[in-house]
């Protein structure tokens, strides 16, 4: 069955590109997907990880780099939640929240 792989990679900018030293500092994470049949990863996840972070290595360059994180293999498509639902659940927790501080003030 085709699965889809998310890769989390560190993302490293290296500072002194320009001047042909080289000072690599973390920029973040940056997101990498991809479909295999999973059961590549199921009974081969240590070769796997070994291909992923050939991969990375050929995206990256004397500018730019990335370092394998983690990967994580997803079998159904997300949920999404609205903006209105999460809204409606968070607003009464905020008010929870800053009317027990506004009590303990005022005590």
């Amino acid at each position: 069955m085709k699965v889809l792989v998310q890769i989390s990679a560190q993302y490293y900018e290296n500072y002194a590109y320009f001047n042909g030293g080289q000072s690599w500092k973390p920029k973040g994470e940056q997101t990498f997907e991809m479909k295999v049949d999973d059961d590549w990863f199921l009974y081969h996840e240590a070769e796997c990880v070994s291909a992923i972070k050939q991969i990375l290595s050929n995206q990256s360059n004397s500018a730019c780099k990335f370092e394998y994180v983690s990967h994580e293999l997803v079998f159904c498509d997300p949920i999404s939640i609205s903006e209105e639902d999460f809204e409606s659940v968070l607003e009464p927790i905020l008010k929870e929240k800053y009317r027990v501080n506004e009590t303990e003030s005022q005590a």
